[in-house]
């Protein structure tokens, strides 16, 4: 499809170029009409503006014929993500289910929590062998967290 809409554009300023040429006096309309045994002059115009539609129809055409197939191009890419997204998903779930499930915040026959869980993340990954301790994606703020960050510029209010 590119290949034909270059093409098509070549045309259309070749025809640009040779219409201006006429307009401005450039070339001859007079040999023009001799040359292919047209009545007048008006004629020759008349069959220059047909020539003219008829390009820019074209012209028009393959233009929507190639953003369609643009946009079919998206469209297929973007499902193929998602698809990779929910295979991601899946394969996260899978591995979720297969380990323990523990709570955030065991709780004492008392009712008081033992330990953060924070603190049961970093301890299980310890037994576990694991060196560095996973950091979980936390909200700067949060209620559950005990210190203090600012707000990222993206969630601060406007002044």
């Amino acid at each position: 499809m590119e290949p034909v809409k270059k093409v098509l554009n070549v045309l259309v300023m070749v025809y640009l170029l040779i219409t201006f040429l006429f307009l401005l006096r450039i070339l001859s309309v007079s040999k023009f009409v001799m040359l292919f045994d047209m009545a007048d002059n008006a004629s020759f115009y008349y069959s220059l503006l047909w020539v003219g539609a008829l390009l820019l129809f074209t012209l028009l055409l393959v233009e929507n014929a190639y953003i369609a197939t643009l946009k079919k191009g998206l469209e297929r890419e973007r499902r193929q993500l998602t698809e990779a997204k929910a295979q991601l998903f899946d394969q996260r779930l899978k591995a979720a289910s297969s380990e323990p499930i523990t709570p955030r915040n065991p709780r004492t026959e008392t009712g008081t929590t033992t330990a953060s869980g924070r603190e049961i993340e970093i301890e299980q990954n310890m037994r576990s062998g694991s060196s560095q301790p996973h950091q979980p994606t936390i909200h700067p703020n949060d209620p559950a967290d005990d210190t203090w960050r600012p707000l990222p510029d993206h969630e601060r209010p406007l002044p």
